[in-house]
């Protein structure tokens, strides 16, 4: 059997699905990771890359690392510019293979993707091709969930005591000591440069951010060795998962939080990796601390949210509420906008955050609940708009993250309750000196 395995947010070795279903007889596997020019193009509503400055080159270092990872089990990644409809099934034909595989998504865009695929796929001659899909991106295996995910709770606390807590997560699984090789004859295509993406999408060309030292990010770069290196560093050598609980509101620093979420993002770590090592501390350290209960609290809601994407459909990214409820009157405002993502709203406590936002692509989530509350409750504008500024620049951008986030802030999405920061009150009691405002806006 000859596979085609199109390569999405599953870019890692360990803990794949994928990997560990190939039979022991795939006569030839061909990894393929497609630059789509509608994840890399113009968002809808600002009309900017959403594929920003930063996520960018992280997410190139995170191919080139699993590029290097790939040839040392004997295989290869074929990169390919275009739409997976378009390039996938030109490579199904010209090297006769049996199936894709692939790692399938819950968000509307890229569940669509996988339909519009398949119909690809059917249209060819000869016998037909199958798309398979697998689950790697949830901690909690949809299949083993007590209920269907089109029932799936609108509340968090049910979703938690009634649904995750009749779940186990499954154990990680582990790396394959060898990969089948690359179709006979095929010599894969390299990974292109960011330049050469912007000149074949006619994309702006993007410049490469600077590092800056006051960054909260920890200097590892994109892939699945950073990822691995950045969990053991934090939970195995300085055990820091303890405090965690106490850490996590904090704004300076790389330690405060665990920085996970870049890598979560595009799959060089899996959250089920990122749980056995919570359980491993837990086995060395006794009793459930309350950092690791709080960590384990935020996979479960990352995992709510993805499945809530793929439960309520195109309704989790629209203006109108979950539950019906009208969102509040935005007065659009460009101007008030621009100042908002510059750092220049005059509230030195968003400012800050926003500054951090631009520099480095990364803000706390303490950070990014105010910003968000500001603009829509503060500033009137459109949650859609905030949601689409954070799409562009943040490095551990997550649509189901990010725009849950932003709808739950808008009192959009599941909670009915006032979601309006007091943004004066929370700068006092997370800021309290004034060393984050003035790290960032001197």
């Amino acid at each position: 059997m000859k596979i085609l395995y199109w390569l999405r947010n599953d870019l890692r070795l360990h803990d794949n699905e994928v990997l560990a279903a190939l039979p022991a007889h795939t006569e030839a596997l061909l990894p393929v990771y497609c630059f789509d020019p509608v994840a890399l193009g113009p968002d809808p509503y600002l009309g900017l890359p959403r594929t920003g400055p930063h996520r960018l080159p992280f997410l190139l270092d995170s191919l080139a690392d699993l590029q290097r990872r790939y040839a040392a089990l004997g295989s290869g990644v074929h990169f390919a510019i275009g739409r997976p409809e378009d390039v996938l099934p030109v490579l199904v034909q010209q090297l006769d293979l049996g199936a894709v595989w692939t790692s399938t998504e819950h968000t509307t865009e890229e569940e669509e993707a996988e339909d519009v695929l398949t119909g690809a796929l059917t249209a060819l001659p000869g016998p037909p091709v199958p798309l398979r899909r697998f689950e790697t991106l949830t901690l909690l295996h949809p299949a083993d969930l007590p209920i269907a995910v089109r029932n799936l709770p609108l509340s968090f606390s049910k979703f938690r005591f009634d649904v995750a807590s009749k779940a186990v997560p499954r154990a990680p699984l582990p790396v394959p000591s060898r990969l089948p090789s690359l179709p006979t004859g095929f010599a894969p295509a390299p990974l292109p440069t960011a330049e050469a993406l912007a000149v074949a999408l006619d994309l702006p060309v993007p410049t490469r951010p600077v590092p800056d030292r006051r960054s909260a990010l920890p200097a590892l770069g994109g892939g699945e060795t950073a990822a691995l290196a950045r969990l053991h560093d934090y939970a195995v050598d300085r055990h820091l998962i303890g405090r965690y609980d106490d850490t996590r509101n904090e704004l300076l620093g790389e330690a405060f939080s665990t920085k996970f979420s870049p890598w979560l993002a595009n799959g060089s770590l899996s959250a089920r990796q990122v749980w056995a090592a919570i359980d491993a501390y837990d086995a060395v350290h006794g009793a459930r601390s309350k950092g690791a209960m709080q960590l384990r609290l935020e996979l479960l809601w990352r995992d709510y949210f993805r499945l809530l994407a793929e439960r309520t459909g195109p309704d989790f990214f629209r203006w109108r509420g979950l539950r019906e409820q009208q969102p509040k009157a935005s007065a659009p405002d460009r101007a008030a906008f621009d100042r908002w993502t510059q750092g220049r709203t005059g509230n030195a406590f968003v400012d800050a955050n926003m500054r951090e936002l631009a520099a480095t692509g990364f803000m706390s989530n303490r950070g990014r609940q105010n910003a968000a509350s500001y603009l829509i409750h503060d500033l009137h504008q459109d949650w859609r708009w905030g949601a689409a500024w954070f799409e562009h620049q943040l490095i551990d951008h997550d649509p189901a993250s990010n725009w849950g986030n932003w709808k739950y802030i808008a009192g959009t999405g599941t909670d009915v309750r006032d979601t309006a920061f007091d943004v004066a009150q929370q700068a006092k009691r997370y800021d309290p000196k004034g060393s984050y405002v003035r790290t960032w806006m001197r």
